[in-house]
């Protein structure tokens, strides 16, 4: 006779966070990028990965020349993926805040998550505070409370792994372009 059980797995948010990272180069001549996909244990899902180099920095204003290549880099990684995650996060750090609001129009919510409320932002970015150490800017309005993408949010941050999966898209960089 079988053990009762039932899997608690099966009762989890079946949606997906995307998470995207981007990393210069050492020489300054290239920008590194993935789109990292995880369900709402933080699974892996799909991992994207691509790189562009950086146009000559001195014919653009300060920052350009790095906010376009991010732009394109994110763009070819949308185009990449297989699945459509219901969330989309970023790090401040890396993608300017022009990126969503003026480069690109994309149709999930979407917010750039920051370890600091002093970051700059664009006007229509709404600031929302999870933690004292999370801290994310959406992209015009925040994921409504009854959203599958909140949902996914509130699960990642519940089990204590919203910004970790940053790092395993870093590490898989770093894996994907190993010499």
């Amino acid at each position: 006779m079988p053990i009762p059980f039932r899997d608690l797995r099966e009762d989890d948010c079946l949606d997906l966070a995307g998470y995207l990272r981007f990393i210069g180069e050492e020489d300054g001549r290239g920008i590194r990028a993935a789109l990292f996909l995880v369900n709402a244990r933080g699974e892996p899902i799909d991992f994207a990965f691509s790189r562009m180099d950086v146009s000559a920095s001195f014919l653009w204003r300060t920052g350009e020349a790095k906010r376009n290549a991010v732009s394109r880099l994110a763009a070819t990684l949308f185009e990449a993926c297989p699945r459509v995650p219901c969330l989309l996060l970023a790090l401040s750090a890396e993608v300017h805040p022009r990126v969503f609001t003026e480069d690109l129009l994309v149709d999930v919510p979407v917010c750039r998550v920051a370890d600091t409320e002093d970051v700059p932002r664009a006007l229509s970015e709404t600031a929302e505070s999870l933690s004292g150490q999370v801290h994310l800017f959406w992209v015009a309005k925040p994921a409504e409370e009854s959203s599958p993408a909140r949902r996914l949010l509130d699960a990642l941050q519940a089990r204590q792994i919203l910004t970790e999966p940053f790092d395993r898209a870093a590490r898989g960089i770093e894996e994907a372009f190993r010499d």
